[in-house]
């Protein structure tokens, strides 16, 4: 399976991640292992924010339009943030705060002088709309995770897909709903948002609308 979304890595100079609470981040680390959180942590999380528009053109060529912002970016000399697309293509920084410099390389976006609380938005266009064996179609998400050095942290994941609400209807989301994990969804839009730790997959499915004669 293609990993599809993003890894943050973080650099590895230690001083300013551990200076204030390293033993009770040792003692939570997550070794990969998905776990949704029931309750928001008390304390600052790294928060993604997701909107992938599909146009009708989408249905033929797969391709995607991605808006992801960064929020609450752990304070670091150094950070990376790379992404694994089987296509991608066009990716820009749109915005970014609190930031001392920040340049694409290839398919990652490389930052420098992260202030606590920094923030980085960008653009891109992914191949990520699947035509499946039964007609319908797939959007496979991630795996979506915050790792430093051999842990994984908490993330809080907004996800919102857009579609032409005349031809297309989600039909399955996988994980479901849960605690931690919660949907919304109207016609020509699906919304996520997700608390947890780990990796985590969103696996769409999508059915296109027969026009009735």
């Amino acid at each position: 399976m293609d990993e599809l979304g993003l890894r943050l890595v973080q650099s590895e100079d230690l001083d300013a991640w551990f200076e204030d609470d390293w033993e009770e981040r040792l003692r939570a680390v997550n070794e990969g292992e998905l776990e949704f959180l029931e309750t928001p942590p008390d304390r600052r999380v790294l928060s993604t924010k997701n909107r992938l528009i599909l146009t009708p053109e989408s249905l033929s060529n797969g391709w995607v339009a991605l808006e992801q912002c960064q929020l609450d970016l752990d304070p670091l000399p150094a950070v990376e943030i790379v992404y694994r697309y089987e296509g991608m293509r066009d990716l820009r920084i749109e915005s970014s705060q609190g930031i001392g410099s920040a340049w694409v390389e290839g398919h990652s976006v490389q930052l420098a002088g992260v202030s606590p609380g920094a923030e980085i938005c960008v653009r891109a266009e992914v191949r990520i709309l699947r035509v499946m064996p039964d007609g319908g179609f797939e959007i496979r998400s991630g795996p979506f995770h915050r790792r430093f050095l051999d842990g994984y942290y908490p993330v809080h994941l907004e996800y919102v897909l857009e579609y032409p609400e005349d031809l297309l209807v989600v039909e399955s989301v996988s994980p479901p709903p849960r605690q931690g994990l919660s949907t919304i969804s109207r016609p020509g839009a699906l919304s996520i948002d997700a608390w947890f730790e780990g990796k985590l997959t969103l696996v769409l499915r999508l059915r296109e609308i027969k026009a009735s004669h």
